[in-house]
């Protein structure tokens, strides 16, 4: 690498780093920052994605092309992370909720990047985006490799100077440490070191490309594995049935998951085919067979994907899953033509099937950044959809999804729900919606059984002494707490839970306790008017529901006796003993 490449790849570092501590710093004196999501988000993707452009296409610096692509990249990333940012802040919700859109912007926009990377080289070298497939695929490893080995410099870099600065700590010489975790250090830094990482790849490039086809040709020796897993779960599948498959609920993944391992280790076996292939005839044929079987896994996928969402319609996650399959769908469908098609060179075809799949995945990924496949907008519409038709509940409608995971597309739609004149059940529908809308965090309260009668929940009960009987107002009492929610315990016609009755705290009184597990309370009547004032807890809370405590219950073999150690209270806390 020459003094002036090398020279440019810094520059272009210093920028980053320094456009990186700017935006922090603004970032940190802006009043409200969710609300300017759209703009905060377009400037990370111009300083991130345009000096990574320069810094990795150095080698065509003087070249016009080089501008006008990493720029027009640059440009239209910002643009869907404006669309992103807008689409994610909602006024009323924590900062906290747009993680997962901000997740989704910087994956994408990054894994679109470096798909493109080779396609860029490419056309700045021969002035077509694609056709030399050698080109294209040392390209990549070599973009892949640069990208580790400036990570790695980075990390260890930091890792020195925090050893320099602990050392000098010890010293109580503080000062190092304070500059190294400054943010006008740390950002300018960082990209530097990360810009000397990519150039230090050309001094050793041969060397470094000789260890990265080796580690590609050692890891192609699992694709007859991988092959023989295809294989032997096709056959086995027919005498277990699709049933089980169904029922495990991540049956979809595992498949998705062994197809994509698949793609990688087809190319990592097969590279360019620019040599030739080291198996031998007999495993090719085994391989390709494997490969060929590749479509009725995407079969598979599809079908157990259409179930879930003709039972439950479109979901953020299921939307991310039918575009994992159909991306892997090009795969095995061009896959399998290319072992029907039987050329000289074995899976020649395959070039022609990467490069498709390349700029289809990035097609996608560049689709989910804006409204024609937003994954949030589509599941909104699809669950809104379900509601007005009928088609779910309006009690078993997920109102918080809307709010909470839905952005500003489900909180709109949540918005004229609550407004709603036309449904049948247009009141409930207010009634949740507006309550929706109130919300900031998950509420996660447990769905109960169906609402008891008085009946049924006397008996579901046991009094402790039989002959007791059970006060008729506290019956009322706990039934209105257990069908309102406000009290939850696994009690059954089956397996009632015992209520003892004794006096616990020496008031001459008897109080009831429910014995049910880790939800155990102590009732009392105070005024005539039953409330829960205490839970039940100890060290042998599992042995509740033993039969040597059923044994014990029967004999009445239970009482109140006093603490040996009392309280201790330090202020206005409370402590107690827990003997050894």
């Amino acid at each position: 690498m020459s003094r002036q490449e090398r020279s440019w790849i810094i520059a272009w570092a210093t920028l980053q780093g320094i456009g990186l501590w700017l935006l922090h710093e603004w970032l940190i004196r802006l009043v409200g920052k969710g609300q300017y999501l759209s703009v905060i988000w377009p400037w990370y993707a111009l300083i991130v994605t345009l000096p990574l452009s320069q810094m990795m296409l150095s080698p065509y610096r003087n070249k016009p092309a080089l501008w006008w692509m990493s720029a027009g990249f640059s440009l239209v990333l910002a643009a869907s992370a404006a669309y992103m940012g807008d689409q994610a802040w909602v006024a009323d919700l924590p900062v906290r909720s747009v993680e997962l859109r901000g997740f989704s912007l910087g994956a994408m926009g990054l894994g679109s990047w470096f798909v493109l990377l080779p396609f860029a080289e490419h056309k700045l070298l021969t002035r077509r985006w694609f056709g030399d497939y050698s080109l294209l695929f040392s390209a990549a490893w070599r973009n892949l490799v640069k990208l580790v080995l400036a990570a790695l410099f980075t990390g260890l870099l930091w890792i020195l100077l925090f050893l320099l600065a602990g050392l000098f700590k010890v010293l109580n010489i503080g000062f190092l440490m304070d500059l190294f975790t400054s943010r006008i250090f740390a950002y300018p830094v960082t990209a530097i070191a990360f810009g000397i990482g990519i150039s230090l790849y050309t001094a050793k490039e041969e060397a470094l490309v000789g260890i990265y086809r080796a580690s590609l040709n050692i890891l192609g020796w699992l694709l007859p594995v991988v092959s023989l897993i295809l294989i032997l779960f096709l056959v086995a599948l027919p005498f277990q049935g699709l049933a089980l498959l169904w029922k495990t609920g991540y049956a979809t993944s595992l498949m998705l998951c062994l197809l994509a391992w698949t793609v990688f280790l087809f190319n990592a076996a097969w590279q360019d085919a620019s040599g030739e292939q080291r198996f031998p005839r007999w495993l090719l044929r085994f391989i390709s067979l494997g490969l060929l079987v590749m479509p009725v896994y995407i079969a598979l996928c599809a079908y157990s994907l259409g179930l879930r969402v003709a039972q439950y319609g479109w979901s953020v996650d299921r939307i991310w899953a039918v575009l994992a399959i159909v991306t892997m769908a090009v795969y095995a469908l061009g896959y399998a033509f290319a072992v029907l098609r039987r050329n000289a060179v074995w899976m020649l075809e395959a070039r022609q099937v990467n490069i498709a799949a390349a700029l289809f995945t990035v097609a996608l990924m560049v689709l989910t950044m804006t409204p024609v496949l937003d994954p949030a907008r589509v599941a909104v519409s699809s669950q809104v959809a379900r509601l007005l038709d009928g088609r779910i509940p309006v009690s078993d409608f997920d109102f918080e999804y809307l709010r909470l995971q839905g952005g500003r597309y489900g909180n709109q739609r949540l918005q004229e729900l609550a407004h709603n004149a036309t449904h049948e059940h247009a009141s409930l529908i207010r009634q949740k919606a507006a309550g929706a809308l109130k919300v900031t965090y998950r509420t996660f309260k447990p769905k109960g059984p169906e609402p008891l009668t008085r009946e049924q929940l006397h008996g579901r009960l046991t009094p402790y002494p039989h002959d007791a009987g059970l006060d008729p107002s506290f019956l009322d009492f706990l039934l209105g707490q257990h069908n309102a929610g406000d009290i939850y315990f696994n009690c059954s016609d089956n397996k009632p839970c015992p209520v003892l009755m004794l006096d616990l705290n020496g008031d001459g009184e008897r109080e009831l306790v429910l014995l049910a597990g880790y939800g155990s309370r102590i009732f009392s009547q105070e005024q005539g008017v039953w409330k829960v004032v205490g839970r039940l807890a100890g060290k042998d809370m599992d042995a509740l529901g033993a039969a040597r405590m059923q044994g014990a219950l029967e004999a009445l073999d239970f009482s109140a006796k006093p603490n040996a150690w009392r309280e201790l209270w330090i202020g206005d806390m409370k402590y107690q003993v827990d003997a050894q």
